[in-house]
C-alpha cells in the first residue's frame, strides 16, 4: 500500500479556521483554575448582580464576584482544591453549595438555582462540577490525587500516568547524558533531536533543552495533581507544538497532613519472562516523607517534602579470556587441523570448538605448531595480565550450558540513587494577591555499563545530576473582573559522566598512547572473544532556563481577554570526550592479518584504531512570545475561543561561532591558520565547507525568523442549553522548537572535533609510530587538531565528514485540528468522541549532499564508466570505493583518488508527518465505591522519513529513494490502542458480624490495562546490494508472494517464525526483480510489517487502617504485568541474520511486584 503525505495548503487552513474556530481553554494557567457559572431562579430566568463568593475549604481562601446582567460569573486563577460557592441576591435564599473540587487547567462550569425567600435562608447544596466541558474545545486529560494515589505505580514516577492519557503513543526515560530525560510521543510529534511537548512543575518550564525532555518530579506523594492537553491549546501558551504537561504539586492547608513511606522490591517478587532462566541480582528500596500545614492560620501555608532511593541492579557479562598459554602465543591448544592455509575461513565447527590457524603477519605463513615466535605486543598483554589480577579469567564466574573452558560470567552491579528536596509556601497578602514559591531539588546518580559489553574490573561511568526548579508567582486580583498573573521560574539541570577509574588510560599499560581530554581507559573490541567498552563520558552536560511570564485575564460583557507575555533565556551546554579514550577494534575474519581476532589482538595489530579530540558545545538562546485570547460566549450555549500568539525564537548562539555551513565550490577564509591531517605547509579548509565570518554565514549557522505568528480557534456548542451535550471543534497553528543537541551536532565534526579513524596501526605499545601518511614524524597528532578559536586555528582531516546547517533551516510548524462531542449519559458516566488531527510540517533531517553515485559501463553493467581516476566515474560500484564515488570529490578541482569529504550531511526543514485518529472516552465518576476510566484509539501516523532523528548514519534522505516515494508509517504508529483503569472499594459488608466487617471492608483494588497493536518494522537485506556502503539496503518481494504476518499460530510457531520470510529476495540474484539502477533497488517499502504488539495488566490493593484518631498506617501491594503475560519483542529483520524473522527478546517486561506502607496523617 501507497501513503503519501501532502502539504496543507493556507487555504485549506483559511478554511478550517472559518468553519471549525478557536481552541484554547481560556487563559495558561499552569497550577490554578477557573470557575465559571449562570445564576438563575428556578424559571431558568437568570439573575444578575447576585453575589458570589468561592472559599476554598482547606485554606480558607475566599473570592467574590457579581453576577453580569446575563446572570454569569467568571473567577479566574483559583488555587486548586475543594470549593464551596455560596450566592445570595435580595428576593432569594442564599445558595451554599459544597463538594466542588477544582483541578489544574480546569474551566468548571456550574448553574446555581436559586429558590424564592429571604437571604436569611439557606440552601444547601452537595455535588461536583459536571465532566462535560462547555467553554472551549481543547482536548486534554487531568490525572487526579486519587488517580496518583490508588492506582498502581509500582515505578513510583507520576509521569507513567501519562500513558492513561489518549494520544500518547510512546512514554520512555533514558540517561544518556547524565541524567533523567523524560521522552513523550503525543498525537504523532516528533522527539529525540526535536522534542515537541512542553514540561512544567509548578507553573515552571521543567526541562532539559539539549534534547528538549522533561526533568525529575517530585515523589508522587508530593504531586496534587498534573494536566496533560494534546490538542489545540491556549494561545497564551507556546514554545512547543504537540502537547502540555504541567504538575502541580502539593500545598499546605489550615490542618497539618503529612506522610512517611517505604516501597521495597526484591528478585524474590519478581517473575521471569519467557526468554529468561535466571533472576539477575536485584533490590530497590524507595522511601521519603511529606509535611503540610499551616504557617498563619488562613495565611500562610507550607509544604516539604522528601524523597530517596537506594537500589542495585544487576546486568549479566559473559566473555572469552584467553588462558596462561595463550597469552604467552602458545595456541597450540586451538589448532584446527583442517585449516591448512593462510586466512582460510574456519568452518561453524571450528569456530565451535574454538580452533584457528595462526598465521605470520609478516611472511603469511602459518606459526610452527600455532604458537606465536615473534614479539607480542607488551601492552596488549599487560592488559590481559591486569584483567587476570582482578579475576577475570578464563573459566571464572558462574557457568552455563554451552560454555567453553574460556568463558568468564559475572553480575555487574549498577547502584542507583536520589534525594529529593520540596519546600512550598502560599501567602495570601492582603485582600488582592497570592504569592506562591517552590523549589525543587533532584540530586540523583547511577553506575552505567558502557556499552554494557564490559567487565566491571575495567572501566564504568557514575552518571550523576543535580537538578534545581525555582519558581514565584503572584496572582493580583486588580477587581471582580480582572486578574493579573506573573511568574518568575529558573531550571538548572546540570549532570555528567565520569568515568572510573578517571586517572586511567592505554599509558598505564606500557603504551605511548597519547590523551587530549580527559583521561579515561579505552575501548578493546575482540570479536567472539572478549571486549572491554568505554562510553563517551564528559563532566558537564544540562540546561539553565530564566523565565518571566506575566498574564492579564478581564472580563467585558460577553468576552473574557487574555493578554500577556513570556520570555525566556536557555543556555544549553554539553562537555564531551568523545572517542578520546581511543578505540582498538580488531576484525574476525578470514582476512585478518594473523588469520584470528586473539592472535592478532596479542601481537597489537588492530584493524583499525579511532581517536577523536573532545569537545565542548554551548547554545544559547533567547524565546520571547505575546499572546492574546478571547473567550467570545456569543451565546448562553455557544462559546467561541479566539485567540493569535507571535513567538521570536532565537537562533541559538555560541560564544566560540563552532557552526557549519555547506556551498559547493565556495572556499572558507574563517580561519587564519588550517591544519590538514597528513599535510605539511600552508593549508586551507576543504572547499565547500563555510563557518561564521564568511561572508552569507549566520553566527547561527541558521537565521533567525520573524513570522512565527499562530491563529487559534476554536468553538463549543450546547444544542440543549442543559450543559449534558456538547459538540465542539478546533483548528490552529503552533510552532515548535529544536533542541539544543541539534544546534551543537556541526561542533561533533571538524574542525571542532577532529574524530579520525586509522588502518594503517601495527603496535598499541605504539599506535603513532607506523605508516608516515597517518601520523607523520610518528607522533601524537592530537595536540594540534584541537580547535583553538582564540588563535583562529582550525583542523581538518584528509577525508572529512560533515554536518552542517542550511542557513535558511525553518522551524517544525503543527496544524492540529480536532472536531467531537460529550455527552453525559447520567450517574456520573460521561461518552467523548473526538477526531483528532495534527498535520507536521517543516520538521527537520538530513540530506548528504554527497552521496556515492552509481556508475554504469558503456555496456550497460555495473563498473567504471571513464578512466580518468580523479573522476567519480572511474570507479567500480563496491563498499571500498563510496567515497571516490561521491561527486564533490572530482568536482571544483578536488580529485576522486584522494577523496576529501565522506558524507556531507545537510540540516534541512523537510521532513513531514500526519496523525489521524478516533480517540473515544468513557468516564465514570466514583459512585456506589466504583470509579473508572478507559480509551480507545484507532490512529495512522505517517511521515516522510522515520521520526527518529538521533542517528545520523541511518535517518538522513536516502538519494536512492525519491523522498516522496519514502513516505512511511511512523516509528511510533500504533493502530490500536486501550486503555482501562478503575479504582473499587469493596465496602459492601457493614451489615456482617464484627470479624466480617474487618476483615473484607476497608479494601482497595485498582488496576490499569493496556492493550496496544504493534508497530511497524522494515526488512532490510543486511548487506550493501547497490554498493553505497550502507548495509540496511530493503529486499524486494519475489513476484506473486504478498509480504504478511504469520499470525493466530502457537506462541513457539509465532516465535520461530513471525512474518513470511520466503516472500523476500535480494535484488540483483537470480529470479529477484528490483528497481532503480541495474535493478538494485530493492521494491519494498518501509515499515510494512507489525512486531507483535503489547498488552499488560497492573494492579494494586491496599487496606488503611486505623491507629489513633487521624494517624493512619496504609499496607499496599502492587504489581506491573500482574499475570505476567507474554510479550513477544519485535521479530529479526535483516535477511542475513541466522534469526531472519525469528523472535528472540521480550517486548515488555515481566512480573514485578512491590510492597510498601505509609503513615499518613
Amino acid at each position: 500500500m501507497t501513503h503519501r503525505i501532502r502539504f496543507i495548503p493556507w487555504s485549506l487552513l483559511a478554511t478550517l479556521l472559518l468553519a471549525a474556530g478557536f481552541a484554547a481553554p481560556a487563559m495558561a494557567q499552569l497550577t490554578t483554575a477557573t470557575l465559571i457559572g449562570t445564576v438563575t431562579d428556578s424559571t431558568g430566568a437568570v439573575v444578575p448582580n447576585a453575589t458570589v463568593t468561592v472559599t476554598q475549604t482547606d485554606t480558607n481562601f475566599t473570592r467574590t464576584v457579581t453576577t453580569k446582567a446575563d446572570g454569569t460569573f467568571r473567577d479566574e486563577f483559583l488555587p486548586i482544591g475543594p470549593y464551596r460557592v455560596s450566592v445570595s441576591a435580595p428576593g432569594f435564599k442564599t445558595l451554599q453549595r459544597a463538594g466542588i473540587a477544582l483541578s489544574i487547567m480546569q474551566e468548571a462550569n456550574l448553574t446555581l438555582v436559586l429558590q424564592n425567600g429571604a437571604t436569611t435562608e439557606t440552601v444547601e447544596v452537595t455535588s461536583g462540577a459536571p465532566l462535560i466541558q462547555l467553554s472551549n474545545a481543547t482536548i486534554g486529560r487531568t490525572v487526579s490525587n486519587v488517580e496518583i494515589e490508588n492506582l498502581p505505580l509500582v515505578g513510583r514516577d507520576t509521569y507513567q500516568l501519562l500513558n492513561l492519557t489518549p494520544g500518547v503513543q510512546a512514554n520512555n526515560v533514558s540517561n544518556s547524558l547524565g541524567f533523567k530525560e523524560q521522552h513523550v510521543y503525543i498525537n504523532g510529534s516528533t522527539d529525540d533531536f526535536t522534542g515537541q511537548v512542553s514540561y512544567y512543575l509548578d507553573g515552571g518550564l521543567n526541562m532539559t533543552g539539549l534534547r528538549n525532555s522533561g526533568n525529575a518530579i517530585p515523589t508522587p506523594d508530593a504531586i496534587s495533581q498534573f494536566h496533560v492537553e494534546t490538542n489545540n491549546f491556549s494561545a497564551t501558551l507556546g514554545r512547543y507544538a504537540a502537547a502540555v504537561v504541567s504538575m502541580v504539586t502539593k500545598s499546605g492547608t489550615d490542618q497539618f497532613h503529612g506522610s512517611a513511606f517505604e516501597f521495597y522490591r526484591t528478585r524474590n517478587f519478581t517473575a521471569v519472562s519467557h526468554n529468561q532462566t535466571v533472576k539477575a541480582p536485584y533490590a530497590r528500596n524507595e522511601y521519603g516523607a511529606t509535611l503540610g500545614g499551616p504557617i498563619r492560620k488562613d495565611k500562610d501555608f507550607f509544604f516539604g517534602s522528601f524523597g530517596g532511593l537506594r537500589a542495585t541492579t544487576s546486568s549479566p557479562y559473559s566473555g572469552s579470556v584467553p588462558d596462561a598459554a595463550e597469552l604467552s602465543g602458545d595456541f597450540s591448544e586451538n589448532l584446527a587441523t583442517d585449516i591448512t592455509a593462510c586466512k582460510q575461513a574456519p568452518s561453524k565447527a571450528d569456530n565451535t570448538a574454538i580452533l584457528f590457524l595462526v598465521c605470520n603477519p609478516a611472511t603469511n605463513t602459518p606459526y610452527p605448531g600455532n604458537k606465536i615466535t615473534t614479539p607480542l605486543d607488551p601492552t596488549a598483554v599487560k592488559i590481559v595480565q591486569y584483567l587476570n589480577s582482578q579475576g577475570v579469567q578464563a573459566g571464572a564466574g558462574p557457568r552455563q550450558f554451552g560454555d567453553t573452558k574460556y568463558t568468564y560470567r559475572e553480575y555487574f552491579a549498577t547502584p542507583e540513587q536520589y534525594n529529593q528536596y520540596l519546600i512550598k509556601t502560599d501567602h495570601q497578602l492582603g485582600q488582592n494577591h497570592r504569592l506562591t514559591l517552590s523549589y525543587f531539588l533532584y540530586d540523583y546518580s547511577i553506575r552505567s555499563i558502557p556499552g554494557g559489553l564490559t567487565p566491571s574490573h575495567w572501566s564504568y561511568s557514575n552518571y550523576a545530576t543535580k537538578q534545581h526548579v525555582a519558581n514565584v508567582s503572584d496572582t493580583w486580583t486588580v477587581s471582580q473582573r480582572t486578574v493579573n498573573q506573573a511568574w518568575l521560574s529558573y531550571t538548572r539541570q546540570a549532570g555528567g559522566r565520569i568515568p572510573v577509574p578517571s586517572n586511567s588510560t592505554f599509558a598505564n599499560f606500557g603504551s605511548d598512547f597519547g590523551i587530549s581530554g580527559s583521561p579515561s581507559r579505552g575501548q578493546v573490541a575482540i570479536p567472539n572473544w572478549f571486549t572491554l567498552s568505554q562510553s563517551i563520558t564528559g563532566p558537564k552536560a544540562g540546561t539553565n532556563f530564566y523565565g518571566f511570564r506575566d498574564l492579564i485575564s478581564t472580563s467585558r460583557g460577553e468576552h473574557t481577554l487574555s493578554i500577556g507575555g513570556e520570555a525566556s533565556l536557555e543556555k544549553d551546554f554539553q562537555l564531551t570526550s568523545l572517542d578520546n579514550y581511543g578505540v582498538f577494534s580488531f576484525a574476525n575474519t578470514a582476512g585478518t592479518r594473523s588469520s584470528n581476532s586473539l592472535s592478532d589482538y596479542l601481537l597489537g595489530l588492530p584493524n583499525t584504531f579511532e581517536q577523536d579530540t573532545g569537545e565542548y558545545a554551548e547554545a544559547n538562546y533567547w524565546n520571547y512570545a505575546l499572546f492574546v485570547q478571547d473567550d467570545w460566549r456569543i451565546r448562553p450555549n455557544l462559546t467561541i475561543n479566539l485567540g493569535l500568539r507571535y513567538d521570536w525564537q532565537q537562533a541559538p548562539t555560541d560564544t566560540q561561532n563552532r557552526q557549519t555551513n555547506f556551498t559547493p565550490g565556495v572556499q572558507s577564509h574563517a580561519f587564519k591558520t588550517v591544519n590538514i591531517a597528513g599535510k605539511t605547509g600552508p593549508q586551507l579548509a576543504p572547499l565547500g565547507m563555510l563557518f561564521p565570518g564568511d561572508p552569507g554565514v549566520p553566527t547561527s549557522g541558521a537565521f533567525t525568523p520573524n513570522n512565527h505568528i499562530s491563529p487559534r480557534i476554536g468553538l463549543s456548542y450546547d444544542p440543549y442549553g442543559n450543559g449534558k451535550t456538547v459538540f465542539h471543534a478546533a483548528a490552529g497553528l503552533f510552532y515548535g522548537g529544536i533542541s539544543g543537541n541539534l544546534w551543537e551536532l556541526p561542533s561533533n565534526f571538524a574542525p571542532y572535533a577532529v574524530r579520525p579513524t586509522f588502518s594503517k596501526v601495527v603496535s598499541m605499545a605504539h599506535p603513532y609510530s607506523n605508516d608516515p601518511t597517518e601520523f607523520p614524524g610518528g607522533v601524537n597528532p592530537f595536540p594540534t587538531l584541537t580547535f583553538t578559536p582564540h588563535t583562529s586555528t582550525a583542523s581538518f582531516l584528509a577525508l572529512n565528514q560533515v554536518s552542517s546547517f542550511d542557513p535558511h533551516f525553518n522551524w517544525p510548524v503543527t496544524y492540529q485540528i480536532n472536531a467531537g462531542f460529550q455527552q453525559e449519559l447520567g450517574n456520573g458516566l460521561a461518552l467523548t468522541v473526538n477526531y483528532v488531527g495534527s498535520l507536521n510540517r517543516k520538521l527537520p533531517i538530513y540530506h548528504d549532499l554527497n552521496p556515492p553515485q552509481f556508475n554504469i559501463t558503456a555496456s550497460g553493467t555495473s563498473g567504471p564508466s571513464c578512466t580518468d581516476l580523479t573522476k567519480a566515474c572511474a570507479y567500480a560500484n563496491t563498499s571500498g570505493t563510496v567515497n571516490n564515488r561521491r561527486p564533490l570529490n572530482s568536482e571544483f578541482g578536488l580529485s576522486a583518488a584522494t577523496p576529501t569529504y565522506s558524507n556531507v550531511y545537510n540540516l534541512q526543514s523537510t521532513q513531514n508527518s500526519n496523525y489521524n485518529g478516533l480517540q473515544v472516552v468513557v468516564e465514570k465518576r466514583l459512585s456506589h465505591n466504583f470509579s473508572a476510566r478507559g480509551h480507545y484509539i484507532w490512529s495512522k501516523t505517517l511521515a516522510s522519513n522515520a521520526l527518529d532523528g538521533s542517528n545520523l548514519a541511518s535517518n538522513f534522505v536516502d538519494p536512492n529513494y525519491p523522498q516522496l516515494e519514502a513516505h512511511q508509517r511512523s516509528d511510533q504508529d500504533r493502530r490500536n490502542m486501550v486503555s482501562i483503569v478503575f479504582v473499587w472499594n469493596p465496602d459492601y459488608f457493614s451489615a456482617y458480624n464484627r470479624f466480617v466487617r474487618t476483615a473484607l471492608n476497608g479494601w482497595t483494588i485498582s488496576s490499569n490495562m493496556t492493550m496496544n497493536s504493534g508497530q511497524p518494522f522494515t526488512v532490510t537485506t543486511g548487506t550493501d546490494v547497490n554498493g553505497d556502503g550502507q548495509t540496511n539496503d530493503r529486499p524486494s518481494i519475489i513476484p506473486g508472494k504478498v509480504p504478511h504476518t504469520l499470525v493466530s499460530r502457537s506462541r513457539s510457531a509465532e516465535m520461530n517464525e513471525w512474518f513470511d520470510t520466503s516472500a523476500y529476495c535480494v535484488p540483483g540474484t537470480a529470479g529477484c526483480p528490483g528497481v532503480g539502477p541495474l535493478n538494485l533497488l530493492g521494491n519494498t517499502r518501509p515499515a510494512q510489517l507489525d512486531d507483535p504488539g503489547y498488552r499488560d495488566i497492573d494492579a494494586s490493593i491496599f487496606r488503611t487502617f486505623g491507629i489513633f484518631e487521624s494517624l493512619k498506617f496504609q499496607l499496599r501491594g502492587e504489581a506491573t504485568n500482574v499475570f505476567n503475560l507474554t510479550n513477544l519483542g519485535t521479530p529479526t529483520a535483516t535477511m542475513n541474520s541466522s534469526n531472519f524473522g525469528k523472535v528472540t527478546g521480550s517486548g515488555g517486561s515481566n512480573r514485578i511486584i512491590q510492597v510498601g506502607g505509609r503513615i499518613l496523617f
